[in-house]
């Protein structure tokens, strides 16, 4: 922590001991944890990376001008790490922050690591796809306000450290502004739009999306969109800077479907992570959307597929790696284990023209619940299988089905109504149910919501190992 101070005094008169390494360094500052484990600092920079002293009013009196902004922005309940105090010495602030939280940046492995042990030790395919939407969900409720965050990184997106929970929280609010054109162009490097980077316009939602895509991929796959083999084969002596000029989106990124010049052999295979409608996200952004903002999907379109394809994981017995369900685990070849299906539909009470409840043809969604999981998040169900959500925070946990001895359990983990049908027979569920497990001819149905009105129903089908 050279050039950092040691103590920091806010304008409270509190004194604030600076711990260990920056917790992460964006495009305006660094932020360091204090002895106080709910307490972080962060200290703006100059263009030497080292804090600004405050000197002269100016400084603080922008930021404080900031801070009044921010604590006035319509930001109840959201999992935002807000503005306490502002330092006295430097030009910076105090910050509340959760207990065992990290930065998302200890999700992409350090040089040097080997990959899949690193993948699996730090959550798998599943826990990345659950905190990746979590973190697309806040923004686009941000984005709803309407508000851009600016500073998408993986310095300022913090996650729960252990494993027994998808906690997601951002910090550095001190860059959160209305949508305009005058927005200032605060960036990351390697996370900004091309538009923010060259200077052509300020950030928007759409460069937050951008900005969110480049992290959603090197969290995933392990590697930079644009760091392919093309961007680090230039030599010291090249006359052109490959890398800025692959941030400034004039070379294409590493999985392209048009121009194949920038691909690499570096990070998680692909095909293992990312599947098919993901990938045409990734390309609608680092395609055609590198140049036209307007292309790029928003974030709640990447909350909702991000959710689905978490939902849609089994757990490998063998090798403990995650994997999409329609296929055996391509780690290691292992077959299926057992899974239990929710196959949700819309349902409305009202007859339709053949004496009968109507039931939407299509499923609106389906969730895989994993028997092969032990863990403390295993057979949750999430709000948003039952019902539309958009925020973070709104998606807990409403439903935990597993098997255990004799059959199937249901506990019913909020006070929502949930009513079953089981063999003809319609009940309404309370706390714990045991059920049979369910096979053809003999599936139990769960109705969410009050049976009077349009609700989403389940039908769970139980698949065994290699089914």
């Amino acid at each position: 922590m050279s050039g950092f101070p040691k103590t920091v005094l806010d304008e409270d008169g509190n004194r604030h001991d600076l711990i260990g390494d920056p917790l992460g360094r964006g495009g305006q500052g660094v932020v360091l944890r204090t002895r106080n484990a709910h307490i972080a600092v962060k200290l703006v920079t100059g263009p030497s990376g080292m804090p600004v002293s405050a000197g002269g009013e100016a400084g603080h009196t922008a930021l404080r001008r900031r801070l009044e902004d921010v604590r006035l922005l319509p930001l109840t309940d959201m999992h935002l790490a807000q503005p306490l105090a502002l330092l006295r010495d430097q030009v910076g602030y105090t910050m509340r922050l959760l207990g065992d939280m990290v930065p998302i940046r200890s999700l992409i492995a350090p040089p040097g690591s080997s990959l899949g042990a690193f993948y699996r030790d730090t959550g798998g395919l599943r826990r990345r796809l659950q905190l990746l939407a979590r973190t697309a969900a806040l923004l686009a409720r941000l984005h709803a306000i309407p508000l851009v965050y600016a500073d998408v990184s993986p310095n300022n997106v913090f996650v729960s450290e252990g494993h027994d929970a998808n906690e997601v929280w951002l910090i550095d609010l001190d860059n959160l502004q209305y949508l305009s054109d005058s927005s200032a162009g605060i960036f990351t490097p390697g996370f900004g739009a091309p538009e923010v980077v060259t200077g052509r316009a300020g950030v928007t939602t759409l460069s937050d999306a951008y900005a969110f895509a480049v992290l959603a991929f090197q969290v995933l796959a392990q590697v930079h969109p644009f760091l392919g083999d093309f961007v680090e084969e230039a030599g010291w002596d090249s006359d052109e800077d490959r890398e800025q000029l692959a941030y400034e989106g004039k070379i294409p990124w590493i999985e392209d479907a048009d121009d194949p010049s920038n691909r690499s052999a570096h990070g998680i295979p692909r095909e293992l992570v990312i599947p098919k409608p993901l990938l045409a996200l990734f390309q609608r952004t680092f395609g055609p959307g590198r140049q036209r903002p307007d292309a790029r999907p928003g974030l709640t379109e990447w909350t909702d597929l991000l959710r689905r394809l978490a939902d849609r994981l089994l757990s490998c017995s063998a090798c403990g790696s995650n994997f999409y369900v329609a296929r055996d685990c391509p780690f290691c070849e292992s077959g299926r284990g057992p899974f239990i299906q929710m196959e949700v539909h819309r349902w409305d009470p009202e007859f339709d023209d053949d004496g009968g409840s109507a039931v939407s043809t299509e499923p609106v969604w389906r969730k895989i619940i994993d028997l092969a999981d032990n863990g403390a998040l295993a057979g949750l169900v999430q709000r948003h299988v039952i019902a539309p959500v958009l925020a973070a925070a709104d998606d807990e946990p409403v439903l935990r089905i597993r098997q255990v001895p004799g059959g199937i359990q249901v506990e019913l983990l909020t006070d929502c109504e949930v009513h079953l049908l089981l063999r003809g027979r319609l009940q309404r569920l309370e706390g714990r149910k045991l059920l049979p497990v369910p096979i053809p001819g003999d599936e139990s149905l769960l109705h969410f919501g009050p049976l009077d009105r349009p609700h989403r129903l389940a039908r769970l089908r139980w698949h065994g190992n290699g089914a």
